[in-house]
C-alpha cells in the first residue's frame, strides 16, 4: 500500500548531489556551446550549474533541447525534495530492479503517493517525461494541487476541473509554467531539459516567498499531531486564508492571502493496537497582512471564540431591516463591541440565488440570549429572539422572528373553509389548550392560545369535502414567541405514508 507522507517547504538550493545529466564535466556554465544565454533557460542553466546542481556533458554542450526520462526526473524530485531513497518499500514496476540507478528515487516517490505508473505495471523509466506527468508530480511533492478555487486557465487543452487542471493550475499560478504557447500548455509534449532548469528556478522562487508555521509532533509530546481549521474562508466562501499541511514530523500552516481565521492543533499517543489518547489539544487565532508585497503570519493561542453569523432578509421580514436596536433578553442595551450590524455582500454568488430586497448580516462576538428589534425608515419593525451558545471553538446561533399568530388568506388555502377539526397529538406534552382557530370569509386565522413549546396540526375542511393540512411549530428564543407552519394535500397526506 502507498504511504501518502506529505511534504513542505523543501530548500531546492540544498541540492548539491543530483544532476540532469549522466556524463559530469568541470566545463564552466559559461562554455556551454549550445546554449543561448540570453534566454531565460539559459540564465537558468548558467546559475543552477554555477552551483553543481545540473552538469554538461564532455564535449562542453549542455543539450538544451535533449528530452528528461521519467527515470531522470525522478531522481532530480527526490534529490529536491531529499528523500531517503534506500529505506524503500519495493513498487514492483516490471522495468525497474532493484540495482538499478533510478530504483530508490522512483520507489520512494510512488510510496509517497508522488510519482505512479502506468496500467500495464510498468513505470516507464526510459520513456521521455511529458509536461502533464512533470506537472503532476511536482503539485504533488509540494502540495500546490489544492491552491486555487475555479481558477480560468487560458489552455484549451487543459480540461476545467480534470486531474490535469488540478496539476496545472497552481503551477501556471505561481509562474512556474507558461505553457508551450499562450493558449496551449502541451500536455502530451515531453520535457526538455531547458525546460526543466526553468522548473527548478521557478520553483526555487516560489518556495522562497512562501510562508510557513510549524509545530513539531516531538515537542507535543506526541506520536500524531493534526489540525483542522475553521473561520477562515473569504467573504464568498470561494478561499482559504490559510490552510494546513500534515506530515508524520507533524503540522505546518501556510499563509495564503491576507485574513484571519482559527484551527485546533491535537496531539495524540498511539499504542501497539492503534488506538488514539489524546494528549494535548490548544486553539490558535492566525492573523495575516501583506507587507511589502509579501505575506506576514502571526499565530498565537487563543480562548478566543470564533463569531456567528445570522442573516437577515427583507424577503422575509416584509421590509428592509436597515435599523438594528440590540438589546439582552433582559432588556439591557448591548455594546457594540459585542456585534456588527451591516449589509451583507453578494461578490461570487449566482444572481439567481441572492434574495430579492436587502440582506443584512449580524455578527456577535459573545454568547447570550439577545432581542433584536429591526425597522425601516417607515415606521415597520419587529422583534426577533435570538439564543447564541459556544462550543468553546466557534458561537452558535438560532433566532426566532415574532409571530404569535398567523392568516392563511382563502387564496392559499384554494377553497372556503367551513369547518375545521385540531388533531389528536396537538400539544400532547402539555395539560391546556396550546391553539385557538377562527374561521371568516377571508381565510384561516391561528393564535397561540397557551405557553411552551409545541407543535399543532389541524385539518381544514371545504363545503365540498375538500381537505387540507396545516402543520405547524411554536417555539421561543429569548422570550419571543415565533410561529412556523407548512400547508399538506389529502394527496401528499396519503403518499408520504406510502413505502
Amino acid at each position: 500500500m502507498k504511504k501518502h507522507k506529505q511534504f513542505q517547504g523543501a530548500l531546492i538550493a540544498a541540492l548539491v548531489t543530483s544532476a540532469i545529466v549522466v556524463v559530469p564535466t568541470a566545463q564552466a556554465a559559461e562554455g556551454f556551446s549550445d546554449v543561448d544565454f540570453s534566454k531565460e533557460y539559459g540564465t537558468a542553466v548558467k546559475d543552477l550549474a554555477e552551483r553543481g546542481i545540473i552538469n554538461g556533458y564532455a564535449d562542453g554542450t549542455f543539450k538544451p533541447f535533449a528530452e528528461v526520462t521519467r527515470g531522470q526526473a525522478a531522481k532530480i524530485l527526490a534529490g529536491l525534495l531529499q528523500l531517503d531513497t534506500t529505506k524503500v518499500e519495493d513498487p514492483k514496476f516490471t522495468d525497474l530492479q532493484p540495482n538499478d540507478e533510478y530504483y530508490g528515487a522512483i520507489a520512494t516517490l510512488y510510496n509517497e503517493g508522488i510519482a505512479s505508473g502506468f496500467a500495464d505495471g510498468s513505470f516507464g523509466v526510459n520513456q521521455p517525461i511529458t509536461r502533464e506527468q512533470l506537472a503532476s508530480m511536482l503539485t504533488k511533492a509540494y502540495q500546490l494541487d489544492n491552491y486555487g478555487y475555479e481558477q480560468t486557465l487560458p489552455f484549451t487543452d487543459v480540461v476545467k476541473f480534470s486531474e490535469t487542471y488540478y496539476a496545472v493550475g497552481p503551477l501556471y499560478e505561481h509562474n512556474i509554467t507558461n505553457g508551450v504557447t499562450e493558449t496551449t500548455f502541451g500536455l502530451k509534449e515531453t520535457v526538455k531539459r531547458s525546460q526543466l532548469a526553468l522548473f527548478i528556478k521557478r520553483m526555487e522562487a516560489m518556495q522562497a516567498n512562501r510562508v510557513f508555521q510549524e509545530f513539531k509532533t516531538k515537542d507535543f509530546g506526541a506520536d500524531y499531531l493534526e489540525a483542522f481549521s475553521y473561520n477562515n474562508w473569504t467573504e464568498d466562501e470561494e478561499q482559504e486564508f490559510f490552510r494546513i499541511l500534515h506530515s508524520n514530523e507533524g503540522v505546518k500552516i501556510e499563509a495564503l492571502r491576507e485574513g484571519s481565521g482559527y484551527f485546533v492543533l491535537t496531539g495524540y499517543k498511539i499504542d501497539n493496537e492503534e488506538n488514539y489518547e489524546v494528549v494535548e489539544s490548544q486553539k490558535y487565532k492566525i492573523v495575516i497582512t501583506e507587507v511589502d508585497g509579501k505575506l506576514q503570519m502571526n499565530c498565537q493561542q487563543t480562548d478566543e471564540i470564533a463569531p456567528s453569523t445570522s442573516l437577515f432578509f427583507e424577503e422575509d421580514l416584509g421590509f428592509n431591516p436597515k435599523h438594528i436596536k440590540l438589546t439582552t433578553a433582559a432588556g439591557h442595551a448591548v455594546s457594540e463591541k459585542v456585534y456588527a450590524y451591516q449589509p451583507f455582500n453578494y461578490d461570487g454568488w449566482d444572481e439567481e440565488s441572492i434574495p430579492k430586497g436587502a440582506s443584512y448580516a449580524l455578527k456577535l462576538m459573545q454568547a447570550g440570549d439577545y432581542i433584536a428589534t429591526f425597522s425601516d425608515d417607515a415606521g415597520k419593525s419587529v422583534r426577533v429572539g435570538i439564543h447564541a451558545e459556544t462550543d468553546g471553538y466557534d458561537l452558535y446561533t438560532s433566532h426566532a422572528v415574532e409571530k404569535s399568530s398567523v392568516f392563511i388568506p382563502k387564496s392559499e388555502v384554494g377553497f372556503a373553509v367551513t369547518d375545521f377539526k385540531i388533531e389528536q397529538y396537538t400539544g400532547a406534552v402539555h395539560d391546556h389548550k396550546i391553539i385557538d382557530v377562527t374561521l371568516s370569509p377571508e381565510g384561516v386565522t391561528v393564535n397561540r392560545a397557551g405557553k411552551g413549546d409545541a407543535i399543532f396540526a389541524i385539518r381544514l375542511i371545504g363545503a365540498n369535502g375538500e381537505k387540507l393540512y396545516m402543520h405547524g411549530m411554536i417555539y421561543e428564543l429569548s422570550g419571543v414567541t415565533s410561529m412556523y407552519y407548512e400547508l399538506s394535500t389529502q394527496q401528499e397526506m396519503e403518499g408520504s405514508f406510502n413505502y
